[in-house]
């Protein structure tokens, strides 16, 4: 009997539950009816790092569109076609549209991180983000991350939203686009503290001839190519390390990476 009682009681305080919850979902419906939107509210979450979308862009959007949803009722707001509308900009990652029912439409947007700046063979420029999509350069906005330059071929249109990650298997003259390698060298830089610090410029003279211009010492960095990258930064943090601070970051005006098992330097 007891056992029973207790199913009874589980059940009628589960009906309850229940019941309270419909009756509160119908209420905040009811109430959404007599609800206009009065305001829009914006917020891009990652504004102190990215500046490529502003909220006031946004807001502007919205209130200018024929469309707008301002004055409407809530519950004729479509938040899937606004966020559709707001993901058109090419440096929105991530867009939420929400609605209150103090008349607010709630907007937050999450920005695309681009990771390096490439100038081409052809002089045309954009970014690349971490997730190796092609991004176009702002005319309010500049990016500080890595630049790179001198003589870069893509094997491709480079257009917004081209994915340069599906060119990785890829062969052009025997050796990886070398899109793909500045894509795989920025992506390490960017996750390394120490060299996403020191490496301000790459210039590419050719596939296998790669300089480096770091923001402290007067010297050039002779990396060869991008291919074993990881390895040849390593010896030169050794390098850094073990020998700069005896001789001198002003002593070399060209540290040279090319070979495997040496370090070979130029004096100023």
């Amino acid at each position: 009997m007891k056992k029973r009682s207790k199913i009874i009681l589980f059940s009628v305080a589960w009906l309850i539950l229940i019941a309270y919850l419909v009756y509160g979902l119908m209420f905040s419906s009811k109430r959404a009816k007599g609800v206009v939107c009065k305001s829009i509210e914006v917020e891009v979450l990652d504004s102190a790092d990215y500046q490529f979308v502003r909220s006031a862009t946004v807001k502007r959007m919205l209130t200018s569109s024929k469309a707008t949803p301002m004055g409407k009722p809530l519950t004729d707001i479509n938040t899937k076609k606004l966020e559709d509308e707001i993901s058109g900009m090419v440096a929105v990652r991530d867009v939420q549209v929400y609605k209150s029912l103090d008349g607010k439409l709630r907007v937050t947007v999450k920005q695309r991180r681009p990771l390096v700046r490439v100038f081409n063979a052809t002089g045309q420029s954009y970014y690349i983000d971490d997730e190796g999509l092609i991004m176009p350069t702002s005319p309010n906005y500049t990016a500080h991350v890595m630049v790179v330059s001198g003589n870069v071929k893509e094997p491709f249109k480079a257009k917004p939203n081209v994915n340069v990650l599906a060119w990785n298997d890829s062969i052009v003259g025997g050796e990886k686009p070398t899109i793909c390698r500045i894509y795989d060298f920025a992506k390490f830089v960017s996750e390394d503290d120490f060299w996403n610090a020191q490496i301000a410029q790459v210039y590419v003279n050719g596939t296998r001839n790669v300089e480096l211009i770091p923001v402290v010492g007067p010297h050039v960095i002779q990396l060869g190519g991008f291919r074993n990258f990881r390895v040849k930064l390593k010896k030169l943090m050794v390098f850094y390390k073990e020998a700069l601070p005896t001789e001198g970051w002003n002593k070399y005006k060209i540290i040279n990476l090319k070979y495997s098992n040496q370090i070979v330097c130029t004096k100023r």
